[in-house]
């Protein structure tokens, strides 16, 4: 009896086991997935490559402004764009700096940084049609004489 006895308790714990297995799976399966929060990718910060800006007076060159910018952008969006912001960037800075006759540098005076950048990150949103540049920051912004400069 003892033999009949532990081969009923195999059998009974084997179908417990396949009908636990069972339900789990299908009650599982039953219920509606949980819906996703969509993954918060950010800004992604892009660096543009070095532009120099020739400062004209009198007619002649007297200098140029060695600039780096870096923008802020949805790096969701910037992924999806086929033609990239960072000529644009490079582009209204250029025309920011070279048409700004308020800015002396052979005086050194402070350039109204934040009204450049402002300046620079509206005409690239107008430009691309949207507000894909989120922010517009300066990595370098150095001017150089012409005497200084090497032949």
């Amino acid at each position: 009896m003892t033999t009949a006895r532990l081969f009923l308790l195999g059998a009974w714990v084997c179908g417990v086991t396949l009908i636990s297995g069972h339900l789990a799976l299908t009650w599982r399966a039953e219920r509606a997935p949980a819906t996703e929060t969509p993954f918060f990718e950010g800004l992604e910060y892009e660096e543009t490559s070095l532009i120099h800006v020739p400062i004209l007076a009198g007619g002649e060159v007297k200098g140029y402004v060695a600039a780096q910018f870096v923008f802020t952008a949805d790096a969701h969006t910037l992924r999806q764009m086929t033609v990239k912001p960072h000529p644009f960037v490079r582009d209204e800075a250029l025309r920011a700096i070279y048409s700004n006759t308020q800015i002396d540098f052979s005086r050194l005076e402070r350039v109204d940084i934040d009204a450049l950048l402002k300046s620079v990150k509206t005409n690239v949103n107008s430009r691309l049609g949207g507000e894909l540049i989120k922010d517009v920051l300066v990595k370098e912004f150095n001017y150089v004489r012409r005497e200084q400069l090497r032949s």
